[in-house]
């Protein structure tokens, strides 16, 4: 495809000696019919063609064949574009000798009040012409770079010799001379390293140990997949404010024109988390006795709705009123944003879920390690008994399908329960069983069409080996 670029230039050349040939045959067919006139616009028209072909294929010679192989580097445009002003300007006052008989080379080699009028009144033109070559040869940006100047952030569209183009995360387009970027300070976002640190600040009671909030932020961090793996993310105590401990989280990413969508993604998970993980961002001490009571007010009404919604599944509809009771002591509400993982296959866990508000996906992995949809739960729905009530690792993973409430049930509630009554674990074990059962044959379903899929390929490959041996093909 270059090569082809490179040849298409020479059609213009082409052309245009074509049509001095032309005009030159004209010329030598008519001249003894034409008037001294006539032929003087032919023989200027020939000059012109001429000259025009000379100097396109001159240019062709020394700046498009050859810079055309050296793309790569950032100042070969503003290069190609400083030679061929040269060359139209000898071309133009050459032309301007010929065609007008105006010489205009003893005022340019003789005058040097001329030449100070010019340099004066191209002063900041060629300021910001030398500016950028600096630019491009020092590799200060280039097109493509996410930079800040004079107080202006967005991607580099172009540099060209007198300007450099940005496009703002706002979508506007500024254009900014060559010489603020040589007078001012650059931030370069992409260049040397595409590397770049996003924080969070967030504050949270003295109540809290920090390592459960750096281990909160961390979790959060690594689930992000814009987020980098690799500088890991880092959590740091930064200060100790008057009612809170001020924590940074800081992030990699690589690409520094998501940095609003990150900082606004982390944000999200951050409230999330701290809502199902009961960490909250303190209010001014001044307040915190309100703050105590309205608190015990409202656990107490919370545990009354936890009661109620439990009585509506289906797997403890054998537990009375007292041992609902018991077992809504050790629940809680959490919730959930769209999209995040809620537990993932074959991790440890000792919770079930009941969904208040909102839906949820069950996700079942293969022994490739593809996913697969198998359900969405919506509210009434549960999920997790088998862990809940076994301790096994979680048979499916269960993904958000958009915000979710969820009540989560904790297994210390059953000891007592179990214990007083152990006809009751027989009653349970036979409906999470049901529901175990319909799991598995979920999973083999979902395994025979991979399994099927992979006899296709192995039969394919067999007969394709069976064609090329009948034919005697390598």
């Amino acid at each position: 495809m270059k090569k082809n670029n490179i040849w298409k230039e020479l059609i213009a050349v082409v052309a245009l000696f074509a049509i001095a040939s032309l005009v030159k045959i004209i010329l030598m067919v008519s001249l003894d019919i034409l008037p001294p006139k006539g032929i003087k616009i032919l023989d200027g028209a020939f000059i012109l063609f001429t000259s025009l072909g000379v100097l396109f294929f001159i240019r062709w010679l020394i700046v498009d064949a050859p810079l055309s192989f050296l793309r790569r580097f950032t100042i070969i445009p503003l290069l190609k574009t400083f030679i061929s002003l040269i060359l139209y300007f000898i071309a133009a006052v050459y032309l301007l000798h010929r065609l007008v008989g105006i010489d205009l080379t003893p005022l340019l080699t003789t005058s040097a009040v001329l030449t100070g009028i010019i340099a004066l009144s191209l002063q900041e033109t060629l300021k910001n012409l030398f500016t950028g070559i600096w630019i491009n040869t020092e590799r200060v940006v280039a097109k493509g770079d996410w930079v800040s100047v004079a107080g202006k952030e967005g991607q580099v569209m172009d540099v060209t010799w007198r300007t450099t183009r940005l496009m703002t995360f706002s979508n506007d387009y500024v254009y900014l001379p060559n010489k603020i970027l040589a007078e001012g300070t650059i931030e370069n976002f992409t260049y040397p390293s595409s590397l770049h640190i996003v924080e969070i600040d967030v504050s949270l009671g003295y109540h809290e140990p920090p390592n459960r909030v750096k281990d909160v932020l961390l979790k959060i961090a690594s689930e992000n997949t814009s987020v980098l793996k690799d500088p890991a993310p880092e959590v740091y105590v930064v200060a100790f404010g008057e009612s809170a401990i001020n924590y940074r989280l800081r992030v990699w990413i690589s690409d520094y024109g998501v940095i609003l969508r990150i900082k606004s993604d982390l944000h999200y998970s951050i409230w999330y988390a701290f809502k199902r993980n009961s960490l909250e961002i303190p209010y001014p001490i001044r307040t915190i006795y309100q703050y105590q009571y309205q608190m015990k007010k409202e656990e107490g009404i919370l545990q009354r709705e936890i009661e109620a919604y439990l009585r509506k599944i289906d797997f403890l509809k054998p537990l009375d009123d007292i041992e609902i009771h018991k077992v809504s002591a050790f629940a809680k509400i959490e919730l959930y944003g769209r999209n995040e993982v809620i537990f993932k296959q074959d991790e440890k866990g000792e919770s079930c879920f009941f969904i208040k508000h909102g839906a949820i996906d069950i996700m079942l992995k293969d022994a490739r390690g593809t996913e697969s949809w198998v359900a969405t739960l919506g509210e009434g729905g549960f999920f997790g008994e088998m862990s809940l009530l076994t301790g096994e690792k979680r048979m499916a993973s269960a993904v958000a399908k958009e915000d979710s409430e969820l009540i989560v049930i904790d297994p210390r509630g059953f000891y007592d329960v179990f214990k007083n009554n152990p006809d009751l674990m027989e009653r349970l074990s036979e409906i999470v069983a049901a529901r175990s059962l319909e799991l598995e044959m979920t999973r083999k379903r979902v395994m025979t069409e991979i399994e099927k899929i992979e006899e296709q390929k192995a039969a394919s490959k067999n007969l394709l080996g069976r064609i090329k041996l009948f034919f005697k093909i390598k």
